[in-house]
């Protein structure tokens, strides 16, 4: 909120001189825009897009995912005790099918932003399309993290792991495949497995824990599906199972988080958003046959490059069809570039003056002199 109420602030329009005129640019709000956003950072992917679009002049109805309604309602709570004038921020809870759609469907909606998955982002995009109104799909991710024989090995084996299971995998950015230089790859998943052995699952209010329980046990049972399927194929894999929390917590959804290797990158487990603490870690012999693993999921969201050398830094990134890329780290965000995909990872960008452009029209005025 401090971001974009600076950003508002110090924000250029275009002011374009002729021989005999001038033309400045008015940006105005588009009017009444709706938020859907999903359970996996509930709070901060809501702020990310009510802040700009509060700060280009809309009004706004959110609907945050049914699976996690709190952290919204405590948000609503907060602006409700503010002076902000009654109707520009609504709060609506419901599914999809009956809330979602209406907000993407009815003619008074004039932008939709929307975060989640890729098979619901179609639905959003076939309603709101044929209306016209702008739109913002910020989609799945099957994001690879590819890691060169000269890389920093340690300061990879954590970035890499991190990346992999940050918020149990549950995070559309993670990096859950992992393609290894071959020279390095049994040294490295020995050591992201050993890493992987002392995570510590539990209660997510302990300030040691680095994994809670999965969003739901019907989501858990999806993330199963996929670690049987890849057992089925003759992977190998390490760990995956449902570990014992105690009686406090057993009706969470836990899963300790699984390694699979000895498998087909064009495997079900490499290929699809599972969405989980699951990675799948593959060789490769060269820059272009990591480039095509890399590139050969539907999604183009993120991946990240690890190595010391600058130059394949600037050449891996660049060949990536990805809206994003990290070298030598993950999840460094600065809220001022560019946030968003190619393929089926969504339409659009948001992210500093790119957010401020979609919650705007921007309108041309020519005077004569």
């Amino acid at each position: 909120f401090r971001f974009f109420a600076g950003a508002i602030r110090h924000d250029h329009t275009g002011c374009h001189e002729m021989a005999d005129a001038f033309n400045y640019t008015l940006r105005k709000p588009l009017g009444v825009v709706s938020l859907i956003t999903p359970w996996n950072l509930p709070l901060y992917l809501l702020s990310w897009k009510l802040a700009p679009a509060l700060a280009t002049g809309n009004t706004v109805i959110a609907k945050p995912s049914e699976l996690t309604p709190t952290t919204a309602t405590l948000l609503a709570d907060v602006i409700d005790k503010l002076d902000v004038p009654k109707g520009v921020f609504n709060l609506l809870h419901g599914y999809g099918t009956e809330c979602g759609s209406v907000l993407t469907s009815d003619p008074a909606v004039q932008g939709v932003s929307f975060t989640g998955g890729t098979a619901t982002g179609r639905i959003v995009a076939a309603s709101a399309a044929p209306l016209f109104k702008k739109m913002s799909l910020e989609l799945g991710g099957k994001n690879s993290s590819i890691v060169f024989a000269d890389c920093a090995f340690e300061e990879t084996v954590s970035g890499v792991t991190r990346a992999a299971f940050l918020n149990q995998g549950q995070i559309c950015l993670c990096g859950s495949r992992i393609l290894v230089e071959r020279s390095i790859y049994a040294a490295f998943v020995a050591a992201v497995v050993e890493r992987m052995k002392t995570m510590k699952i539990g209660d997510p209010e302990a300030p040691d824990t680095d994994l809670g329980a999965l969003i739901s046990l019907a989501h858990r049972e999806k993330v199963e599906g996929f670690i049987q399927s890849a057992k089925e194929e003759g992977a190998t894999i390490y760990g995956g199972k449902r570990p014992d929390v105690g009686e406090q917590f057993s009706n969470g959804a836990w899963l300790s988080p699984a390694v699979i290797t000895d498998i087909s990158p064009a495997a079900a487990c490499s290929m699809d958003e599972i969405f989980g603490p699951v990675v799948v870690i593959h060789p490769f012999d060269s820059e272009e046959e990591a480039l095509a693993i890399a590139n050969s999921v539907e999604y183009g969201l993120a991946g990240t490059v690890w190595t010391e050398n600058l130059r394949r830094a600037h050449r891996v990134s660049g060949k990536i069809a990805s809206g994003m890329v990290w070298v030598n780290t993950w999840l460094h965000r600065d809220l001022r570039v560019p946030f968003g995909g190619v393929k089926n990872s969504g339409v659009g960008r948001e992210g500093g003056s790119l957010s401020l452009d979609f919650f705007s029209e921007k309108q041309n005025i020519c005077i004569k002199f």
